[in-house]
């Protein structure tokens, strides 16, 4: 299949549903459904972007929609992890203690900051026009040649990324290698996601897997976050 087709057809469906996950978003930004979906559907979008570039070279229409999902995702990410953190203290923290509640005062503060910043955002015009072009170019290292031929030479670089922190991240004292793991593979996940109906032999219990350990390390990462913040209380 040409490269220029597919990754157009693949767009056009990320492009989509970018555009339903942020209307739904925007009408009720308090919804951890809601921003969940949208952080996910800009994170699709981005790694669509990042392939077509890698196989058909740069667009600058692309590189602009590029850095407004990014900016996007700075206030979305912070909204998400005050959901994460509240929930996690309405399941966990127990009554009657001093630190834990200083620190579920906190949280709870940060919930409202950041719903009310996300719910300005995803109201403003600019926020609601935001497209994701889909250029017909075929131009750059593609060219003509089959995308199942490119794929594999790419998600090779990128497992190679996630691999260089593979042994750091093994060292609980230190979380930070973990989190570049964590952003390493998130890369990884979501090209292969995109390219996997290029490989035969790839099922849907291929992108469950990887799915699954995203999800892993996500939340590893969520109570290391957790665990030094809660932690800060009760020195």
């Amino acid at each position: 299949m040409d490269p220029a087709v597919f990754l157009e057809e693949s767009g056009r469906a990320r492009a989509a549903r970018f555009r339903e996950c942020l209307r739904v978003a925007s009408a009720d930004p308090s919804s951890d459904e809601a921003i969940h979906d949208l952080r996910v559907a800009i994170r699709r979008v981005l790694a669509w972007i990042a392939v077509r570039e890698d196989l058909l070279g740069p667009d600058h229409r692309l590189c602009e929609a590029r850095s407004s999902l990014k900016a996007l995702m700075v206030p979305l990410g912070k909204l998400r992890d005050a959901h994460v953190k509240r929930d996690w203290i309405l399941k966990t923290v127990p009554e009657g203690d001093e630190p834990s509640y200083l620190y579920a005062v906190q949280v709870a503060s940060e919930v409202i900051q950041w719903e009310t910043r996300v719910r300005k955002l995803l109201g403003a015009r600019s926020t609601r026009r935001l497209r994701v072009p889909l250029p017909r170019g075929t131009g750059g290292p593609g060219g003509r040649l089959e995308a199942a031929i490119l794929a594999p030479g790419l998600l090779r670089r990128l497992e190679r990324e996630v691999s260089k922190h593979r042994e750091s991240a093994l060292d609980p004292t230190h979380p930070e290698a973990l989190h570049r793991m964590r952003l390493a593979f998130k890369k990884y996940r979501y090209a292969a996601e995109l390219l996997l109906p290029l490989f035969p032999n790839a099922t849907e219990e291929t992108s469950m897997r990887l799915h699954a350990f995203q999800t892993l390390l996500g939340t590893i990462h969520d109570f290391d976050v957790i665990l030094a913040e809660a932690n800060a209380f009760r020195r």
